[in-house]
């Protein structure tokens, strides 16, 4: 019997935590939508929306602190197009942030996702509703970090402004030479996609800026989304890109948890980080993307600092 598919975004992912089982919650979000929510056990939950019928739904879960968790559920399916919900639950503080990605509404790509942040909060009976929110900010602007997905993968992060980030240049001709020089099939078909697509996209890739926010959950915990918009349509065939994260950052210890998402799979994921001081060459370069036509994420035209 052959063996599973290894993911290697799975070796450092945190243990799945189940202690919202046996928890309702009524979330009342600021867009005018208010959803209760059943956590049965573990892995499923009963979810309701504006006072409809509860449906049944599965759900992953991953703690970022004593009262914060970041919750992925599966809320509906229509024509093969998913729709998913990312729950930050701040029970510190009775608030909440609603993450809803959305695939193929952009007819530019079918395989980019529409991201929409709402911001909300919990109630419950005999209290009155909290006006404290998250909030979209900017103190991420400047940093840069480091962060390892596995012993294998690692990405640099370059928080260039409050609603795009960069990533640093690629080395695309050590791929050419591992390609040409691997002997293994297997490996040497999945360099070729690496080699293909850097040729493909040379007149804008490997330089890479993508429409991102950053939403204060508290002084500790920053929730970070990007969308690899720019990188599928600079490719004529748009056969790259069009994944993101959706990540819950402990800036203290610079551990990210949260979901990375790409054509339809979705996977909860941990990664680590370190802080990198000395500025990369992209951040000196003009923009060659056309800001005013990201359409991912919507509310970055809202984001006002």
């Amino acid at each position: 019997m052959p063996l599973p598919k290894f993911d290697p975004l799975l070796q450092f992912r945190s243990p799945y935590n189940f202690e919202l089982a046996g928890r309702n919650y009524h979330l009342v979000m600021d867009d005018g939508n208010e959803y209760s929510v059943r956590f049965l056990d573990g892995e499923n939950l009963q979810w309701s929306e504006n006072k409809g019928p509860y449906e049944w739904r599965r759900y992953e879960c991953l703690k970022a602190d004593a009262d914060l968790y970041f919750a992925h559920v599966i809320v509906s399916t229509e024509a093969g197009k998913e729709v998913h919900h990312s729950l930050i639950l701040d029970l510190a503080q009775d608030l909440v942030t609603l993450v809803i990605t959305e695939e193929g509404l952009l007819a530019e790509a079918d395989r980019l996702v529409r991201v929409t942040p709402v911001f909300g909060a919990i109630k419950y009976p005999g209290k009155p509703l909290t006006e404290k929110r998250h909030f979209f900010t900017d103190r991420m602007v400047g940093r840069r970090i480091f962060w390892q997905y596995s012993s294998g993968f690692g990405k640099l992060h370059i928080y260039f402004k409050p609603t795009l980030y960069r990533l640093p240049f690629v080395d695309t001709e050590s791929f050419r030479r591992r390609y040409e020089a691997e002997k293994d099939p297997a490996e040497k078909e999945r360099l070729k996609g690496f080699v293909d697509r850097f040729d493909r996209t040379k007149d804008t890739y490997p330089f890479c800026e993508e429409p991102c926010f950053h939403i204060t959950i508290n002084d500790r915990f920053n929730l970070f989304c990007f969308c690899e918009e720019n990188e599928t349509l600079a490719d004529p065939e748009k056969a790259i890109g069009g994944g993101g994260i959706i990540l819950l950052q402990d800036l203290d210890r610079l551990i990210q948890n949260g979901l990375g998402y790409s054509l339809g799979s979705y996977n909860m994921t941990t990664a680590y980080g370190r802080e990198v001081f000395v500025p990369d060459e992209v951040e000196s370069l003009d923009v060659p993307y056309d800001e005013t036509k990201l359409k991912t994420i919507p509310c970055i035209y809202d984001i006002k600092f």
